[in-house]
Protein backbone atom coordinates (compact mmCIF):
# COMPACT_ATOMS: atom_id res chain seq x y z
CA UNK A 1 0.00 0.00 0.00
CA UNK A 2 2.66 2.32 0.97
CA UNK A 3 4.53 1.77 -2.93
CA UNK A 4 1.46 2.58 -4.23
CA UNK A 5 1.67 5.78 -2.63
CA UNK A 6 4.89 6.95 -2.95
CA UNK A 7 4.26 5.89 -7.08
CA UNK A 8 1.31 8.26 -7.06
CA UNK A 9 3.08 11.27 -5.78
CA UNK A 10 5.94 10.63 -7.59
CA UNK A 11 3.98 10.81 -11.01
CA UNK A 12 2.14 13.91 -9.24
CA UNK A 13 5.63 15.77 -8.75
CA UNK A 14 6.74 14.96 -12.37
CA UNK A 15 3.35 15.94 -13.92
CA UNK A 16 3.68 19.50 -12.13
CA UNK A 17 6.94 20.17 -13.23
CA UNK A 18 6.33 19.03 -16.98
CA UNK A 19 3.13 21.57 -16.22
CA UNK A 20 5.69 24.21 -15.39
CA UNK A 21 8.72 23.69 -18.29
CA UNK A 22 8.34 26.05 -21.02
CA UNK A 23 9.45 25.41 -24.63
CA UNK A 24 11.69 28.12 -25.66
CA UNK A 25 12.30 29.03 -29.16
CA UNK A 26 15.62 29.28 -29.80
CA UNK A 27 15.45 31.58 -33.28
CA UNK A 28 13.64 34.12 -31.67
CA UNK A 29 14.15 33.76 -27.66
CA UNK A 30 15.99 36.80 -26.07
CA UNK A 31 18.67 36.57 -23.79
CA UNK A 32 16.91 36.89 -20.89
CA UNK A 33 14.26 34.41 -21.56
CA UNK A 34 16.95 31.67 -22.42
CA UNK A 35 18.50 32.26 -19.24
CA UNK A 36 14.96 32.32 -17.23
CA UNK A 37 13.75 29.07 -19.14
CA UNK A 38 17.02 26.78 -19.77
CA UNK A 39 18.19 25.21 -16.97
CA UNK A 40 22.65 25.75 -16.54
CA UNK A 41 21.86 28.88 -18.78
CA UNK A 42 23.20 31.60 -16.95
CA UNK A 43 23.90 35.12 -18.51
CA UNK A 44 26.83 34.60 -20.67
CA UNK A 45 25.50 31.60 -22.49
CA UNK A 46 22.36 33.39 -23.20
CA UNK A 47 24.33 36.31 -24.88
CA UNK A 48 26.40 33.76 -26.67
CA UNK A 49 23.42 31.97 -28.29
CA UNK A 50 21.91 34.97 -29.21
CA UNK A 51 25.42 36.64 -30.60
CA UNK A 52 25.94 33.14 -32.40
CA UNK A 53 22.12 33.31 -33.66
CA UNK A 54 23.21 36.75 -35.56
CA UNK A 55 26.03 35.34 -36.85
CA UNK A 56 24.90 32.08 -38.43
CA UNK A 57 20.99 33.52 -39.25
CA UNK A 58 18.84 30.57 -37.32
CA UNK A 59 19.35 27.62 -36.14
CA UNK A 60 18.01 24.56 -37.99
CA UNK A 61 18.63 21.81 -35.97
CA UNK A 62 18.32 21.87 -32.27
CA UNK A 63 21.50 19.91 -31.63
CA UNK A 64 23.03 22.86 -33.73
CA UNK A 65 22.56 24.77 -30.01
CA UNK A 66 25.87 22.92 -28.70
CA UNK A 67 27.91 24.62 -31.39
CA UNK A 68 27.59 27.48 -28.88
CA UNK A 69 30.84 28.34 -26.50
CA UNK A 70 29.66 26.94 -23.21
CA UNK A 71 26.98 24.69 -24.33
CA UNK A 72 28.38 21.29 -24.07
CA UNK A 73 26.47 17.83 -24.25
CA UNK A 74 25.48 17.75 -20.21
CA UNK A 75 23.77 21.36 -20.52
CA UNK A 76 22.55 20.60 -24.11
CA UNK A 77 21.01 17.02 -22.07
CA UNK A 78 19.07 18.92 -19.55
CA UNK A 79 18.14 21.75 -21.64
CA UNK A 80 16.92 19.06 -25.11
CA UNK A 81 13.25 18.84 -24.31
CA UNK A 82 12.41 22.59 -23.50
CA UNK A 83 13.88 23.76 -26.81
CA UNK A 84 12.04 24.40 -30.37
CA UNK A 85 13.24 26.21 -33.50
CA UNK A 86 9.95 27.31 -34.40
CA UNK A 87 7.76 27.35 -31.04
CA UNK A 88 7.41 28.71 -27.62
CA UNK A 89 8.35 31.80 -25.80
CA UNK A 90 10.98 34.50 -27.01
CA UNK A 91 10.77 36.90 -23.80
CA UNK A 92 11.13 36.39 -19.78
CA UNK A 93 7.91 37.36 -17.64
CA UNK A 94 8.10 41.06 -16.51
CA UNK A 95 9.49 40.88 -12.89
CA UNK A 96 6.78 41.30 -10.05
CA UNK A 97 7.45 44.95 -9.02
CA UNK A 98 6.93 45.68 -5.39
CA UNK A 99 4.46 48.14 -4.07
CA UNK A 100 5.96 50.76 -2.68
CA UNK A 101 5.78 50.74 1.23
CA UNK A 102 3.67 53.60 2.60
CA UNK A 103 5.44 55.46 5.25
CA UNK A 104 4.12 55.19 8.62
CA UNK A 105 3.77 58.55 10.82
CA UNK A 106 5.57 58.64 13.79
CA UNK A 107 4.48 59.66 17.47
CA UNK A 108 6.07 62.86 16.87
CA UNK A 109 4.34 63.35 13.48
CA UNK A 110 1.03 62.18 14.93
CA UNK A 111 1.63 64.30 18.43
CA UNK A 112 1.72 67.48 16.05
CA UNK A 113 -1.35 67.00 13.96
CA UNK A 114 -3.53 66.45 17.45
CA UNK A 115 -2.53 69.67 18.45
Amino acid sequence: MKIKALLLAASLTLVSFSAIAETVNINKANAAALQHYLVGVGEKKSQSIVKYRKEHKKFTKIDQIKEVKGIGDAIFKKIKSSLSLTKGVTSAPEKITKKKATTKKTKATKNKTKK
